[in-house]
């Protein structure tokens, strides 16, 4: 009887970890997509390539290619990616202005879209704009 109830233990705790390795699938390599923002006053609104890649629980990500940045400066950055894919990016500008990025999203999703925002320091003041991402992988 205590055989049989050490096995049942072991069977049923098996079971529970295998949520827990489907959690854990690898969000690994390349993903290309649209960074798209609503214009500041006086700017078009903003659509830009970006390139994010992933290695294990690390993501780069990179503004470039066609649809540079409308106000002459190109975004980088770095994050985190989850074991069940939850993705946080945090960046800034380059290119003789400075601003500061964050994107939230989940890779698991279809699509996979990162919502955020944008905040950038002029002259004249601060200003801010939501943005969003589109994803797919390369």
């Amino acid at each position: 009887m205590r055989t049989a109830l050490k096995i049942g233990r072991l069977v049923s705790g098996a079971l529970l970890l295998l949520p827990a390795v489907a959690l854990g699938a690898s969000f690994d390599g390349a993903y290309t997509g649209t960074l798209s923002c609503p214009a500041f006053p006086g700017q078009q609104p903003l659509r830009a390539e970006i390139a994010v890649n992933i290695a294990g629980r690390n993501a780069t990500y990179e503004q470039g290619g066609t649809g540079a940045s409308d106000l002459g400066a190109n975004e980088a950055g770095s994050g985190t990616v989850s074991p069940s894919g939850d993705i946080v990016l945090t960046g800034g500008c380059r290119g003789g202005f400075s601003c500061a990025t964050e994107y939230r999203g989940n890779l698991g999703s279809a699509p996979i879209r990162l919502k955020g925002g944008q905040r950038w320091w002029f002259r004249s003041g601060e200003r801010e704009r939501t943005c969003d991402i589109e994803l797919k992988p390369k």
